[in-house]
């Protein structure tokens, strides 16, 4: 999250492009650029952005159709979309909102009024991509634990050096006559027969040295 938010600028013609890019801080973004609709979808799939200014009028595909689109893009459809536009009329701004537009800019263009709306939404995104990116580390961590405590082998989770079980599952309890709580207490060695010790050694070592080329038990 330490990367500059990426902003998508779609607009057919080169000044505006030029004048929006100069009113936004260039150091907080990276912006990249759209020509045309079609073009605009492309970067974006390639390059999610964190927020698009997308102007209305442009020929083709008007600035509407290319957040419908965006929206029936299931990577894309939370990307926030800020429409540019000379045309302030209630017609047009429901047209907008209906499209999935989440504001308006008005041309002319106020520095100070954009700088404070991109610096917004950016971060509310940013702030949404984050707990989305937890909530999905969450839910494969409950998913490998359910495999996990649900294998037919006896399977445990231990941390180097020492390789103290953090994580026992119920197959390996039964195996062993121990409680989970009680293998937390204790070392994959004090587990394991000397003799595997032993033979699990020599062939890592067999595997570091090269005399092997993989390790399985």
């Amino acid at each position: 999250m330490n990367q500059p938010a990426i902003i998508l600028v779609v607009d057919d013609v080169a000044a505006n492009r030029e004048t929006l890019r100069e009113l936004l801080d260039a150091d907080k973004y990276r912006v990249i650029e759209a020509v045309d609709g079609p073009s605009a979808l492309r970067l974006a799939a390639e390059t999610p952005p964190d927020l698009v200014l997308l102007d209305v009028m442009m020929p083709g595909m008007d600035g509407y159709e290319v957040c419908r689109r965006l929206r029936a893009d299931a990577r894309l459809a939370a990307v926030p979309v800020i429409m540019v536009t000379a045309l302030d009329d209630q017609a047009s701004r429901l047209a907008g909102i209906e499209a999935g537009a989440d504001d308006f800019i008005t041309k002319p263009i106020n520095r100070v009024e954009l700088r404070a709306r991109v610096r917004t939404i950016t971060r509310l995104n940013r702030y949404r991509r984050l707990l989305a990116a937890q909530t999905e580390l969450r839910e494969s961590e409950r998913k490998f634990l359910s495999v996990f405590q649900n294998a037919a082998v006896g399977l445990v989770i231990a941390e180097a050096p020492e390789f103290r079980i953090v994580e026992a599952n119920r197959r390996l309890c039964e195996m062993l006559g121990y409680t989970a709580a009680e293998l937390l207490q204790l070392t994959v060695r004090d587990i394991t027969h000397p003799d595997e010790i032993a033979q699990d050694l020599q062939r890592g070592a067999q595997v570091n040295s090269g005399q092997i080329r993989e390790y399985s038990r």
